[in-house]
C-alpha cells in the first residue's frame, strides 16, 4: 500500500495530544455535571470557567461574553438569529457576502423567506474579496446586520474585516464574522478585527469535535433561537460537555504558540504546491490568490476532470482532497463560491488541497505525483 496523505485540514484536522491528554483527564474521575452543586459539579464547574477564561483571553473578549455550542455551524445560528431576534424592527435590512459557508447562508435565507430579514448579498471580486467602499454604499439607515466571513472555506479567500468594520461601526451595524478556518493562522480576536460577533470551531484546529465557540463584544445583545435554559447565560439550554471544552482550550494554546512558524510553514507549502502543479499540468487554473489566500488552502481546477472524480480517484490512491466544503462536497451541484468569482464553468471542476502543521515537502511532492497520474487516467478516451 502506497503512504496516506491527508490534504483535507480544512474539513477538519486531527486530534492533538495536547487535546487528547486534557480530555482524558477530565473524562475519568471528573466526571461531574458543571451544573451540580456537589464537589464533583464545582470541579467540573471550575474546568469549564477555566476553559472559558482561555478562550475568552485568546479572542480578546471578556469571559462572560465567550459561549460553547454543539459546534461552529451552530454558533453561527446562534450568533444570527441571536442578533436579528434582539434587532430593532427598523434594523432588519442585513448584508451579507456570497461566497459565506452555508451555516451562514442557509439561516439567512429561511429568515428572509420567514419575513424578518431583507436580506441582500454584496458583490465580491475575483479572488471573493469584499470591497469595503463597495459596503459602505449599500449599508442603509435600516441596516442592522452585516456578515463577511474572515477565511473562505474553499478558496481560502481573507477578507479585509477591519475595514469592513470601521465601515459598520460608522453605520450603527452589528457585524458577525466567522472565522473558523482562520484561527492559529493569522491573527484572530475580537479587538483586532472590530468585529462584533466571531465564531470559530475547536476541531479546525487540533480539538475535539462537538465544541463551537461564538465571541461577542461587550453589550452586544442577543436572544436565543434555541431551547433556552440556564446554561451558557441563558442562550443554550443542555448539560456542558466540560471535558470536551478544556480539550478545546488546550488545543488552542498549543496552536496559538505555533502560529507564526505555522502560518510560515504553510505559505512555503503552498507556493511548493501551485510551483509543481503548473511543472507538471500546463493547463491548472488557480482560483485561490498568492497575495490575499489564507496559508494553507490551494483551490485549483483542470478541464476535462470533475472536482469529484479527481476526489474518488484519488481516495483509491491513499489521498484525502476535496471538492470544497465539507458541508457540501457530496453535492452535484456547482460551487456557489467559484460561481459568485465568475468561475462558473470551472465550479464543477475544483479541487481543494488543505495543510496542516504535520505536512513537509515531501507530503507535496509525493501529492503532486498522484495527482498528475490520477489525471492522466481520467483523461485517457
Amino acid at each position: 500500500m502506497s503512504r496516506r496523505l491527508y490534504f483535507d485540514w480544512a474539513a477538519t484536522a486531527p486530534l492533538r495530544d495536547e487535546a487528547r491528554a486534557a480530555w482524558l483527564e477530565c473524562a475519568g474521575a471528573e466526571f461531574g455535571n458543571a451544573g451540580s452543586a456537589h464537589q464533583w459539579g464545582r470541579t467540573a464547574k471550575a474546568a469549564l470557567t477555566r476553559a472559558r477564561r482561555t478562550f475568552a483571553s485568546a479572542l480578546g473578549v471578556e469571559r462572560d461574553d465567550l459561549f460553547f455550542t454543539g459546534n461552529g455551524s451552530e454558533a453561527n445560528l446562534l450568533a444570527l438569529h441571536g442578533a436579528i431576534a434582539a434587532l430593532p424592527r427598523e434594523r432588519r435590512h442585513v448584508l451579507v457576502s456570497p461566497i459565506e459557508h452555508p451555516s451562514v447562508l442557509e439561516p439567512l435565507e429561511t429568515a428572509a423567506r420567514r419575513g424578518e430579514i431583507e436580506l441582500e448579498h454584496l458583490s465580491v471580486d475575483r479572488f471573493g474579496r469584499v470591497d469595503p467602499e463597495i459596503l459602505r454604499g449599500r449599508c442603509r439607515p435600516t441596516t442592522g446586520l452585516v456578515s463577511v466571513q474572515l477565511a473562505n472555506h474553499e478558496i481560502g479567500t481573507l477578507q479585509p474585516i477591519a475595514a469592513i468594520a470601521a465601515t459598520t461601526r460608522t453605520h450603527g451595524a452589528l457585524l458577525h464574522c466567522d472565522a473558523t478556518q482562520a484561527i492559529g493562522k493569522t491573527l484572530v480576536t475580537v479587538p483586532a478585527l472590530g468585529c462584533d460577533l466571531l465564531v470559530i470551531s475547536a476541531h479546525k484546529f487540533g480539538g475535539p469535535r462537538g465544541v463551537g465557540v461564538l465571541a461577542r463584544r461587550r453589550n452586544v445583545a442577543l436572544t436565543t433561537p434555541l431551547s433556552p435554559g440556564r446554561q451558557e447565560q441563558g442562550l443554550r439550554g443542555g448539560t456542558e460537555d466540560f471535558a470536551s471544552c478544556v480539550a478545546a482550550a488546550a488545543a488552542l494554546t498549543a496552536t496559538l504558540t505555533e502560529q507564526v512558524a505555522l502560518a510560515s510553514q504553510l505559505a512555503e507549502l503552498s507556493a511548493l504546491l501551485c510551483a509543481r502543479l503548473r511543472e507538471r499540468l500546463d493547463d491548472v487554473t488557480f482560483h485561490s490568490s498568492e497575495t490575499y489566500g489564507l496559508p494553507g488552502l490551494v483551490n485549483f481546477s483542470l478541464p476535462e476532470v470533475r472536482g469529484d472524480w479527481l476526489v474518488t480517484a484519488l481516495d483509491q490512491c491513499d489521498v484525502a482532497i476535496s471538492h470544497g466544503s465539507a458541508c457540501a462536497s457530496l453535492a452535484s451541484l456547482p460551487s456557489p463560491v467559484l460561481v459568485a468569482i465568475g468561475a462558473r464553468e470551472r465550479a464543477l471542476h475544483s479541487i481543494r488541497v488543505s495543510m496542516g502543521r504535520a505536512t513537509t515537502r515531501d507530503d507535496i511532492e509525493d501529492l503532486v505525483a498522484r495527482v498528475h497520474a490520477a489525471v492522466v487516467k481520467l483523461r485517457l478516451p
